[in-house]
């Protein structure tokens, strides 16, 4: 099981910011929260917190793979007109990220008559298909320094890639990052 969790874990990454873009990465919607209280107008600054390497999932993600999704998030969030700083005095939200994984099973029983509706021309056939997948999803909250809580947060869940192409990672990260930042930032005269 453990086995399991570490690889499941290692290849998040590479499945969920680097591969997805062929399987339908493009066309990833984002389900988001926000606090309608906050001022996300006055929003000039953001600070990219570290990952919470006590989790299972983070532990097995590699510096460099966090570095690029960190470089892939700041790209989109200066595209947009936004400062990423490194002091987080400096900053006017946080923004955090996680990446959840699970193993999931599909199956499906398929019912056949036989080829031709005669007698003595043998049984229905059924046939049970199992298939093993990976479904992850990739979270992003932004945090109100003064109140240390989440004000927005934005996730995207998609079926992994078991072999993602190393050559398409970095347009596929910035797929990724692009659909989760979709929300961002929220309309606030929304109900």
């Amino acid at each position: 099981m453990r086995l399991m969790l570490r690889a499941g874990a290692f290849v998040v990454l590479a499945y969920l910011m680097n591969a997805c873009a062929s399987s339908g990465m493009s066309s990833l919607e984002a389900v988001s929260d926000f606090d309608a209280d906050f001022a996300f107008d006055e929003v000039q600054r953001l600070a990219i917190l570290p990952i919470d390497r006590t989790s299972a999932a983070e532990k097995l993600i590699s510096d460099m793979q966090v570095d690029r999704i960190n470089k892939s998030l700041g790209i989109e969030l200066q595209s947009r007109g936004y400062e990423i700083v490194s002091d987080r005095d400096a900053a006017d939200v946080y923004l955090a990220w996680h990446l959840v994984t699970r193993e999931k099973t599909d199956i499906r029983s398929y019912n056949a008559a036989s080829a031709y509706n005669c007698w003595r021309c043998g049984p229905p056939v059924s046939d049970v298909s199992v298939r093993q997948y990976i479904e992850g999803t990739f979270i992003v909250d932004l945090i109100d320094p003064e109140r240390n809580r989440s004000v927005w947060r934005s996730t995207i869940q998609s079926t992994l890639k078991s072999n993602p192409d190393p050559k398409d990672a970095e347009m596929n990260r910035a797929v990724a990052v692009k659909a989760v930042l979709a929300p961002f930032p929220p309309d606030s005269s929304a109900p």
